[in-house]
């Protein structure tokens, strides 16, 4: 078991929102949402389904085409309900290269932020503390003095 202060010295440090590569999209800004205890999720609309694919338009209206790797149902709240396809995409955030990492696809026309990194990708595969007073932090290695 790590001690106290290991485990927040041993931390990356993320800002709210940070730039990240996603393959096939380039660079875009994704906020950090550690209420999200769900799959990241990347603004898709005009879902086209297809057997095991899905083609979406995305930001700058790239035009993407990829293999579905599951179904998932995301309760909206309300009562509503919609069902979304799950892709993985190669991600980059602050020099580190994560592959095959899961994103929902759903119409994010209406809100800020057009991508959410996920609560379970931040605390398993990030392993990052978010500090919500930052922005663009991720590449500037920062330490926690503890």
């Amino acid at each position: 078991m790590k001690s106290f202060k290991k485990f927040f010295v041993e931390k990356y440090v993320l800002g709210l929102e940070e730039d990240i590569t996603l393959d096939g999209l380039g660079t875009i800004r994704a906020k950090l949402d550690t209420g999200n205890g769900a799959y990241n999720v990347l603004h898709g609309e005009d879902l086209k389904i297809d057997k095991n694919t899905v083609r979406f338009t995305t930001m700058n209206n790239f035009v993407l085409e990829k293999p579905i790797e599951e179904m998932i149902t995301i309760n909206l709240g309300a009562g509503n309900k919609e069902e979304r396809p799950v892709c993985l995409f190669d991600c980059v955030i602050g020099g580190r290269k994560f592959p095959n990492i899961p994103f929902s696809i759903g119409n994010r026309s209406e809100n800020i932020h057009k991508v959410l990194i996920g609560k379970n990708f931040i605390q398993h595969q990030l392993d990052a503390l978010i500090d919500v007073a930052l922005t663009d932090v991720a590449d500037k290695n920062m330490e926690v003095n503890v």
